[in-house]
């Protein structure tokens, strides 16, 4: 094995995104077919993309306003929990089909050589389509509640650019691991499950006891979702030491993904 990661052009090439430059427009064609192929021949098409998310957020309101009863601090709690959930569904979406993407286009893998990162990107960029749909649904939330937007919900953007990071990373790791350990397609479920509860979704930090919190915030998707909802729905700036933490550890997870991605791409035809 390692002969030939040693022989394998690609692993050294010091143009290896470069050559994924070349092949932008493969990535465009890529997430454009995983869109149509994943609503095709459904009834409600795209809207399905909504349907998650909405369904979620309606439960949660359901259990955590007349049962559980979460302090929101004044936040009608249908806008609470949707903000918090449309990162996370964007999130947990694209690890669900970038695991995968490599398995599922074997028959492409095969056959002629291109950079195999195309097929995890290309997943991670379908699911933006949904999650920007999932923002127009998020506008009339805001006019539904009257919610006073200000300056700061422009940060929302650079956090979407930290989530996105981290998520590609993550995939790359998963998607190469998946050829060789299939296992991780079971895994995975229980994983995101417990993930999300982990996560700042239907209840806020103050419920996080503080001895643990600390501990509690090296969660990644937990400082990225709070500070999504600190900024777009209380027009307050995030905890900088967290949030900067989070881009330091995507952005490394980022790199570490993509060079372990391609040192064992030279394996991928032959696992397959």
């Amino acid at each position: 094995m390692e002969q030939l990661l040693a022989d394998w052009p690609e692993v050294k090439k010091p143009g290896a995104l470069r050559t994924l430059w070349h092949h932008r427009e493969l990535v465009y064609s890529l997430t454009q077919r995983d869109i149509r192929s994943r609503y095709k021949q459904s009834v409600l098409g795209i809207l399905w993309a909504l349907l998650q998310p909405l369904a979620m957020t309606a439960v949660f309101t359901i259990v955590m306003s007349y049962i559980a009863k979460v302090d929101t601090k004044g936040i009608p709690y249908p806008i609470f929990a949707y903000i918090a959930m449309l990162p996370w569904t964007f999130f947990a979406g694209g690890l669900t089909s970038g695991t995968e993407c490599l398995v599922g286009n074997f028959n492409l893998i095969t056959k002629i050589y291109f950079p195999r990162e195309v097929f995890p990107i290309s997943a991670v960029l379908g699911k933006l389509v949904d999650l920007a749909l999932g923002a127009i649904v998020l506008a009339g939330l805001f006019v539904i509640c009257r919610v006073h937007i200000n300056a700061w919900i422009l940060m929302t953007l650079p956090i979407l650019i930290i989530e996105t990071a981290l998520l590609l990373g993550v995939t790359f790791i998963l998607s190469s691991a998946n050829l060789f350990y299939r296992d991780i397609r079971h895994v995975l479920p229980l994983l995101t499950q417990v993930w999300m509860y982990m996560s700042p979704i239907i209840y806020g930090l103050d419920l996080v006891p503080k001895r643990f919190f600390n501990l509690y915030m090296l969660n990644p998707m937990a400082v990225l979702i709070d500070a999504t909802r600190t900024a777009a729905l209380r027009g307050e700036p995030p905890m900088w030491n967290w949030l900067g933490y989070s881009a330091v550890l995507s952005i490394v997870v980022l790199i570490l993904g993509y060079r372990m991605f391609k040192k064992l791409e030279p394996l991928f035809a032959e696992t397959i």
